[in-house]
């Protein structure tokens, strides 16, 4: 009988460099950040079932009640995410055989962060369920998500990491003189990192200089003192992925007009995007949203700091 009174925590994530590339093993720039997930597990009100509410700061938004032993969908707000959740559930019982699920279980979390967001609403609920059943997180991860892993790293990690897959991760101190000219912008698009795994494993192709150059620029950008020597940086970065990827930049596409350089974070076309410029807060947060994009984040409001 696992302990049905727990709580547990989570870092969501960002990830800086190496987007697409950290799949083959390219060294990283990884942020946790001061966002994350809650979860806590309490004996629960029906025998024989599992029932799940996870919650955002706007409320409910996503619910699921699971039959006990079978793991038997009886009710759920979202079909395909309570399909997810029952192959972690059922994970996490054959990589722990001494952890069971009887009686009734009452199982609520809370990300502080919109789900849409892509900060890391999937990870840090691996992250959790993988405290709570006491199994390695990074192998339940390679279950569900068959990801690189960066993200679990986070869930834990106490500032910025340098992250290779299947390594121990590096702590790194990115103490940029800088800080206050760098942002985070929400594109407006959520994009499934899962299935973007998939089709890259699938259609991408690297080759060994293409990944030694993302190397170099994730080294390259962890100890970088300049705004303008970090903003050549990640546009060399989003050259070199939009090589790889066939998509051009998103600055050339949206963004042609803005006062300094935009790289994109994770899986291109979604999620967050990376601003570098000399621009004051006041003009920053003027240009984006005549351009629709309304939720931007200075670097110190979202990044975790190791200091």
């Amino acid at each position: 009988m696992p302990n049905s009174q727990k709580t547990y925590h989570a870092h969501g994530k960002l990830l800086l460099t190496a987007e697409y590339f950290v799949l083959q093993g390219a060294k990283a720039i990884a942020l946790p950040l001061k966002y994350g997930q809650h979860m806590e597990v309490t004996e629960g009100k029906k025998q024989g079932v599992v029932s799940w509410k996870a919650f955002m700061q706007e409320g409910l938004w996503f619910s699921c009640d699971f039959s006990l032993p079978d793991l038997k969908i009886i009710h759920s707000s979202d079909a395909g995410k309570a399909l997810i959740l029952k192959d972690a559930l059922k994970a996490i019982l054959e990589m722990n055989p001494r952890f069971q699920l009887n009686g009734g279980l009452d199982i609520q979390t809370k990300i502080d962060f919109h789900n849409q967001w892509g900060l890391g609403s999937s990870s840090t609920l691996i992250a959790n369920l993988a405290s709570w059943a006491g199994v390695d997180p990074y192998q339940l991860n390679e279950k569900i998500f068959n990801g690189s892993g960066f993200d679990i790293a986070c869930a834990s990690a106490a500032g910025p990491i340098f992250y290779v897959k299947n390594e121990k991760p590096e702590p790194v101190t990115l103490d940029y003189p800088f800080l206050d000219k760098l942002y985070f912008v929400y594109s407006g698009l959520k994009k499934s990192t899962r299935n973007e795994v998939r089709r890259f494993l699938s259609e991408g192709s690297i080759s060994h200089k293409q990944l030694e150059e993302v190397n170099l620029l994730s080294e390259q950008l962890a100890s970088v003192q300049s705004l303008k020597e970090f903003q050549e940086l990640i546009r060399r970065h989003e050259q070199l992925v939009s090589g790889v990827l066939k998509i051009p930049t998103v600055k050339s596409s949206y963004f042609s007009d803005f006062q300094g350089d935009i790289k994109s974070l994770g899986a291109w076309g979604g999620d967050f995007y990376l601003v570098a410029t000399p621009m004051d807060d006041r003009c920053v947060l003027q240009y984006f949203k005549e351009k629709g994009l309304s939720v931007v984040f200075p670097w110190n409001e979202l990044v975790l700091n190791n200091r």
